[in-house]
């Protein structure tokens, strides 16, 4: 099988990003099999990559490469060179910040290769990996020259570094080849829904461009908490759901539901409209299931 690459950023479709990091993967291995998770994930929404990330990865063969591009520090403060002593130093303390070897540009924050029992992870140590840092995981900071472009730029991190070093990874390059391992990345704090007595409480994770909104709440989380006969309310902001149906189809037209979807997590939706608009749903909005 053709090596699998897969894209998940905050690039957006506007700009031409995608398609050079696309051209310098090519260049590197041509019978790269080049897959877009979604290129909308919200500007600089670490937490919505992560969740992205975890809702997807899953779903493809081992072996595969992902690409999690969502880096606010990009274009930030840069990192000086500086002498072996204290690189040495820095590495020995698990700094946060990465040091690029001469010639080759300043990165502010550390590149990662995350390798785990079947698949391979690629981007900045941010958190965005989050779900990728399994107990089998191994972690590798990414500064060996010889698996990036030759001149890193300050700005375009995705064509410069983890392109690159994605298509060497699809060629056969052993993440071990990339760098030293690391043993402290960063980790997340991925909020989850809580259950208190006979109500649950959880948050909108993800609104698609349908304007549906995907919560944290999962649909095993609703099943232990509530009786089958039970009648759920759905609280969103002031706007109260009563029951879950199986099927848009069930809701009244232009008025908001609830169901289960395919995540098979919670999701708010507008039947034949926008439940995004209609209800000025927005990412990280509280939730609040309880038995009426």
């Amino acid at each position: 099988m053709r090596p699998l690459i897969t894209l998940t950023t905050d690039f957006g479709l506007d700009d031409p990003f995608i398609g050079i990091m696309k051209g310098v993967i090519l260049n590197i291995e041509p019978d790269a099999n080049i897959i877009d998770i979604t290129h909308n994930i919200e500007p600089q929404n670490i937490l919505q990559g992560a969740r992205v990330l975890n809702a997807t990865f899953p779903w493809y063969p081992r072996k595969t490469t992902h690409i999690v591009l969502v880096d606010p520090g990009v274009g930030g403060p840069v990192i000086k060179k500086t002498s072996k002593t204290k690189e040495k130093a820095a590495k020995e303390k698990n700094d946060n910040l990465s040091l690029v070897t001469e010639g080759r540009g300043p990165i502010g924050k550390r590149p990662l290769v995350v390798k785990s029992k079947f698949q391979i992870f690629i981007g900045p140590d941010n958190g965005v990996l989050t779900p990728a840092l399994g107990q089998d995981s191994k972690v590798y900071e990414i500064n060996n020259p010889k698996y990036s472009l030759k001149n890193i730029s300050n700005t375009f991190h995705g064509r410069d570094l983890f392109a690159p070093v994605a298509a060497w990874i699809a060629t056969g390059v052993s993440p071990s080849k990339i760098g030293p391992r690391l043993l402290k990345p960063t980790h997340l704090d991925i909020p989850e829904a809580i259950q208190k007595n006979n109500w649950v409480e959880g948050e909108i994770i993800y609104i698609d461009r349908f304007g549906n909104a995907t919560t944290n709440i999962p649909a095993e989380l609703i099943n232990e908490t509530f009786e089958p006969s039970d009648t759920i309310e759905v609280q969103v902001g002031k706007e109260k759901i009563c029951g879950l149906v199986t099927g848009y189809y069930q809701a009244n037209q232009n008025k908001p539901g609830a169901i289960i979807n395919s995540w098979n997590q919670l999701e708010i939706f507008c039947r034949e409209s926008n439940a995004k608009k209609e209800l000025k749903l927005k990412n990280g909005q509280r939730i609040i299931l309880k038995k009426i």
